[in-house]
């Protein structure tokens, strides 16, 4: 019998109640042990709706905003006689269905969807249904508690299922996996690409050396798009940071990795990017333009040839190697493709040669470096504190959470954007400052189609939105600022991109505010910008 919607109300219910880490995770412990294997796609839709839609867990771009439930809502119907109850693997397929509807007449249509689902919940179901779209659980679950409670059900040690999480990528397909009991075979699969490892800010030579022990790897940081490349079976498949196979838009990178390939299998990691008639590298937009094209491919091939440089390898002729140390993914990185798509790399022993390299590196049209220990291991969708960059300018990925509406030539368009950082101490984010500056006409009106989809409430003045939105901002200083909470505020911050590929919880943190705040008062640590 198909579980019902009920049952995971019932278990919020029970979640809200209790401020215990402990009891959550044996109440969770407890509901996903009631599945049978056979069961294990609805564990799965149940584990995607308990951490709800905005968790990060699983991006559906579900762009069911306030607005539409709010209609959804209003338009419900009293019932005479009783409905069919609802199934979690029934309110997750509408979920999905409404969130990948496009074109015209979407938004009636989503409310339609909406409208059946609520119409059909009981009052306790509707209260956990609405929380669910709204992306608002505050039931306190984590997927970090999530996946505790996955071990206690298991009788596993808590790091095997962690390493588990790391590999699948995605909660559902851990929950699956666990309830199938089958987390002990977990290993990469090829063409099921994974979240790539993240990097650490660093503001200057001297905190390289403070968290990473010499000697230190250094690569030119590329301004591209990260890339995933899994080749196997005389097949090559490249896929996104956030997990898109984008293979039919990069006919050339798939050549060039032909071309390069040494092993009959492999999963690599790398940075796609554009370069103009000099070879230098072209900014980060051109770039995600050119990946992003899926129609008429051949022309774009004209106006911009894409290349590839890998700087990691994860798996190679049948053998998981995420587990061993950089300094040996490099060796095998070296036998699974030829030199001149490999990142080059120099090895530091002292902080002139971090200064150095990245000088010579941005001179060159490079973004910055990367730092890495050459003992890491690779961490699927995490930092570990292994990886660190540095970049020449001063530049932070920031969320927007409000936009106002413009004036003269802005007029019409929400404009000018609220930018906010990650509260790494507080929780949720922290506004740092405004700007309008940096957008093309065409990218103000995209976003402002953007912003009205996500917006949580309308202001005369203009919106505060869901903070979905990534851009990357360009800056002079962190200031001290008596008007923002977070105490700091950026000056002169202008848009250098909207990162489509990034997720929120990617941005920087208060504490990288703070440390470059204290930074610009040493003037040592101003020459590491």
């Amino acid at each position: 019998m198909p579980r019902l919607f009920s049952e995971l109300a019932d278990l919020c219910e029970k979640l809200e109640s209790t401020n215990s880490r402990k009891e959550k995770i044996k109440l969770i412990s407890d509901f996903f042990g009631e599945f049978g294997s056979e069961e294990a796609d609805e564990a799965a839709a149940a584990a995607n709706l308990l951490v709800g839609l905005s968790s990060g867990v699983r991006k559906l771009g579900i762009n069911v905003g306030p607005a539409t439930l709010y209609r959804a809502l209003r338009d419900q119907q009293s019932v005479l006689s009783p409905l069919t109850p609802l199934t979690i693997s029934e309110v997750w397929e509408t979920i999905e269905k409404a969130s990948s509807l496009t074109g015209k007449g979407v938004i009636d249509t989503r409310k339609a969807l909406l409208s059946n689902l609520l119409n059909r919940a009981g009052e306790k179901e509707r209260k956990w249904l609405t929380r669910i779209l709204m992306g608002e659980m505050r039931h306190g679950v984590s997927v970090g508690i999530l996946v505790e409670s996955l071990a206690k059900y298991l009788n596993m040690p808590l790091e095997k299922v962690k390493a588990a999480e790391m590999v699948l990528g995605r909660l559902d397909t851990l929950v699956k996996n666990a309830v199938k009991n089958r987390l002990q075979e977990t290993r990469l699969k090829l063409f099921i690409p994974v979240k790539p490892m993240l990097a650490e800010y660093a503001y200057s030579p001297d905190e390289i050396f403070e968290k990473l022990k010499p000697p230190i790897y250094l690569e030119p940081k590329i301004d591209g798009v990260r890339l995933q490349v899994h080749v196997g079976d005389g097949m090559v498949k490249v896929f996104t940071r956030g997990l898109k196979d984008v293979t039919e838009s990069v006919p050339d990178i798939v050549k060039r990795v032909r071309q390069a390939l040494k092993a009959d299998s492999c999963i690599l990691d790398g940075e796609g990017y554009c370069v103009d008639e000099n070879g230098r590298p072209t900014p980060f937009q051109e770039t995600m333009r050119r990946i992003g094209r899926e129609k008429n491919v051949d022309e774009a091939l004209k106006e911009l040839s894409l290349r590839i440089k890998f700087f990691d390898i994860i798996h190679l002729n049948g053998e998981d190697l995420w587990q061993k140390p950089l300094e040996e993914r490099r060796r095998s990185l070296e036998e699974a493709v030829a030199q001149p798509l490999i990142n080059s790399l120099t090895v530091a022993d002292n902080r002139d040669m971090v200064q150095e390299a990245l000088e010579t590196w941005t001179s060159m049209g490079y973004e910055g470096l990367m730092a890495k220990s050459p003992k890491s291991p690779y961490t699927p969708g995490r930092r570990g504190g292994y990886w660190l960059k540095m970049k020449k300018a001063l530049s932070l990925d920031v969320v927007v959470v409000a936009a106002e509406w413009g004036h003269g030539r802005r007029r019409g368009w929400l404009s000018n954007y609220h930018l906010a950082v990650l509260d790494d101490r507080g929780g949720g984010f922290t506004p740092v400052g405004k700007t309008f500056k940096g957008l093309t006409d065409d990218e103000f009106r995209k976003m402002t189609q953007l912003l009205l989809g996500i917006a949580k409430s309308h202001e005369e003045w203009g919106v505060v939105v869901e903070p979905r939105i990534v851009v990357e901002i360009e800056f002079n200083e962190v200031q001290r600022s008596p008007t923002y909470p977070s105490g700091y505020a950026l000056r002169f911050a202008r848009i250098k991109a909207i990162r489509t590929d990034k997720q929120p919880e990617e941005v920087n943190t208060l504490s990288d505010i703070e440390k470059i705040y204290n930074s610009q008062r040493n003037p040592l640590g101003i020459q590491s910008y």
